[in-house]
């Protein structure tokens, strides 16, 4: 009986040591709970400062996916992209953040997630070859940040990004049309030259178009409206090397056809070339 009592003792003494044991270790968790997800973010941080991508992409990823509840949970989601972007990833880089931008889009981050998505199809550009979807892509990118955040931060930069992908694909265009100027095709190099002038009419490529498209009408006969282009060229561009080269080309320009184009600027050259 004696025994039983004491077996007895052992058993509730025991249950309450477990009980407690419980109690203590439910409070620990949450306790760390509270603190994990600004711990796990200053971690990842610390190994974004030393380069460390891979470490910092999965702390943040812990962070995201353990505490999706958590004040710091968008904001890890952004630095995991920008992380994989730093590691050369840019195909996860933009699969991060187009779901983030379509679970997301009127987030605190969501201008800068566009911008960096922007910026995943910018740097490879240089790399495209002849290709342009990818600058179109960079382009469209970088116009709606013009467009939805005229205000933010990233909105001067996209306007420099955006002139220099239009100097590129002018460019590329401008290319296209020269090949087939040497392959003796003028007709679908004016396409090319008129398409540059109608989309990119801000760009460098503009005074060596307007020449390429005078040496393009020639070759069909069309000596009216080489003439016309090379007005055009001479009054806005009067001092440029492709308006000096223009003058060899066509020798015998007329005095009343020349004066007739100069009262024609660039704004309302379609008027006078397209028609």
């Amino acid at each position: 009986m004696i025994r039983r009592k004491k077996n007895y003792l052992i058993s509730i003494k025991l249950f309450f040591l477990i009980l407690l044991t419980s109690c203590s270790s439910n409070k620990i968790d949450n306790t760390t709970l509270v603190l994990n997800d600004t711990e796990i973010y200053k971690s990842g941080l610390l190994y974004l400062e030393d380069n460390d991508y891979k470490k910092a992409i999965s702390e943040f990823d812990n962070l995201y996916l353990n505490h999706p509840f958590s004040s710091l949970a968008k904001k890890s989601e952004i630095m995991t992209a920008y992380a994989l972007y730093q590691n050369n990833e840019i195909n996860k880089t933009i699969s991060k953040l187009e779901n983030f931008i379509e679970m997301n889009p009127k987030d605190e981050f969501s201008d800068y997630a566009h911008y960096l998505l922007a910026m995943c199809y910018y740097i490879q550009i240089s790399n495209q070859g002849r290709d342009p979807s990818l600058s179109k892509k960079a382009l469209n990118s970088f116009k709606l940040i013009l467009t939805k955040y005229p205000k933010s931060e990233y909105a001067k930069d996209s306007k420099i990004k955006i002139l220099y992908i239009q100097n590129s694909l002018a460019t590329n265009e401008l290319n296209i049309g020269k090949f087939y100027l040497k392959k003796n095709a003028p007709a679908s190099s004016i396409k090319r030259f008129k398409s540059i002038l109608q989309n990119y009419q801000n760009t460098s490529v503009i005074p060596e178009t307007l020449y390429r498209l005078s040496e393009a009408f020639l070759m069909i006969g069309l000596r009216a409206e080489a003439v016309k282009s090379h007005a055009i060229l001479k009054y806005n561009f009067p001092n440029n090397t492709w308006t000096n080269l223009s003058k060899s080309l066509l020798v015998n320009i007329s005095s009343s056809n020349e004066k007739e184009g100069l009262t024609t600027s660039i704004k309302n050259y379609f008027s006078t070339i397209f028609d």
